[in-house]
């Protein structure tokens, strides 16, 4: 059964500003059009205003997706755009199933109630944005917008799609009635394997700062923020047994947290270097060439990085806080471990001592566009 699927969504690729959201969400819609799917998506614009490669008058085709990006605009409320709302009420019957990627924005409200009106079933992906540390922000407008939109909203949906074990736990405390389902994110793995060549080519470029043959790399790739739990590492690099360590932070600064990492580990500044935020080819080369990838967060709703890191054959510690982590932990080359000191000491320490490199094949099983696509094929049918 071919369906016909509108995504609706209100950031998308290539607005990567955004995070793993409009890559999770490009990965998903062009690995079900792959499989011989009609697959539309309905978005914004929204961190792509300056991009002339991106109309918002008419249709473009993404990776055999038809994709319409529409007029973004941010107020006290969030994202909105009428041109958007509008597109979804006139056109949603067309459609076999709309899947909706994100809450907390007055665009979904809108795309829910069409397809109420409509009686098409919808799919809803809070994307970690129902967890407990969600609530946390915000929360005097966030908890009056749940009960006044958001709860309705998940409640009537045909299915709430969940990226890991953890994000459905975190979900049970609402209460929800609707049917739920966990699909791991769609990975692009043709954009990501050991690429030697870029790997020393890297390091190379980075030897004016002491990185040598040599030197253990000790990489975090991502926005630098608070929630990422970054500030865990000044106490565990300076009990690392292993002294020839160099810490590589690739991304953008949002809350400070960067800079008060540096300002940490000023006694050891010369081993700390910051880069700015890289497309793929950047990170992986970054992959290739470091010796460990470090995630400590505080919540993480799945974890992108994780991934790409592994199919770049890139040993991965991370926190029992990050959603992938019951997904990939009998993996080798993967340690999880509590946010503690001590743990990640030892787990570092153990890793750089004695290297163990993820294989590929679990992560392509698992992980890859063509897999998740038909996993959430299944849960499409299941609404119909």
């Amino acid at each position: 059964m071919k369906l016909k699927i509108l995504h609706y969504t209100g950031v998308y690729a290539p607005a990567w500003k955004w995070g793993g959201p409009p890559r999770s969400s490009a990965n998903l819609a062009e690995g079900t059009a792959a499989q011989g799917h009609s697959v539309t998506v309905f978005t914004t614009n929204a961190g792509l205003e300056n991009d002339a490669t991106i109309p918002t008058d008419r249709a473009v085709q993404r990776n055999g997706v038809e994709v319409h990006y529409f007029p973004a605009r941010m107020n006290l409320l969030g994202l909105q755009s009428s041109e958007l709302e509008a597109a979804v009420r006139e056109r949603v019957a067309e459609f076999d199933i709309v899947h909706i990627t994100g809450v907390w924005q007055p665009t979904s409200v809108a795309a829910c109630r069409a397809c109420e009106a409509a009686n098409v079933p919808y799919v809803i992906s809070p994307r970690g944005a129902l967890s407990p540390y969600s609530f946390t922000q915000k929360p005097w407008k966030k908890w009056p917008y749940w009960w006044l939109y958001e709860r309705r909203n998940c409640d009537r949906a045909a299915v709430i799609h969940y990226t890991a074990t953890m994000e459905k736990a975190e979900g049970k405390r609402l209460g929800l009635r609707a049917r739920q389902v966990v699909i791991p994110n769609a990975i692009d793995l043709t954009a990501w394997w050991h690429d030697q060549v870029a790997g020393l080519a890297w390091r190379e470029s980075l030897r004016a700062l002491g990185i040598t043959e040599s030197t253990k790399v000790l990489l975090y790739a991502g926005r630098l923020h608070h929630k990422k739990g970054l500030d865990l590492l000044p106490e565990v690099l300076a009990g690392l047994t292993i002294k020839n360590w160099h810490l590589v932070l690739v991304g953008d600064d949002e809350d400070g947290a960067g800079a008060a990492l540096e300002t940490a580990l000023r006694g050891e500044g010369s081993r700390l270097t910051r880069l700015p935020a890289t497309d793929a080819t950047g990170l992986r080369a970054a992959y290739a060439a470091a010796d460990l990838f470090l995630l400590p967060s505080r919540h993480e709703n799945f974890g992108n990085v994780v991934v790409e890191a592994m199919a770049c054959g890139c040993p991965v510690i991370i926190s029992d806080a990050v959603g992938v982590a019951d997904q990939i932990q009998d993996i080798p080359g993967v340690t999880v471990v509590p946010r503690l000191p001590a743990n990640w000491i030892r787990a570092i320490d153990r890793q750089l001592s004695d290297p163990e490199k993820p294989p590929r094949e679990p992560v392509v099983n698992r992980f890859s566009t063509e897999r998740v696509a038909e996993l959430m094929i299944n849960a499409y049918e299941m609404c119909l």
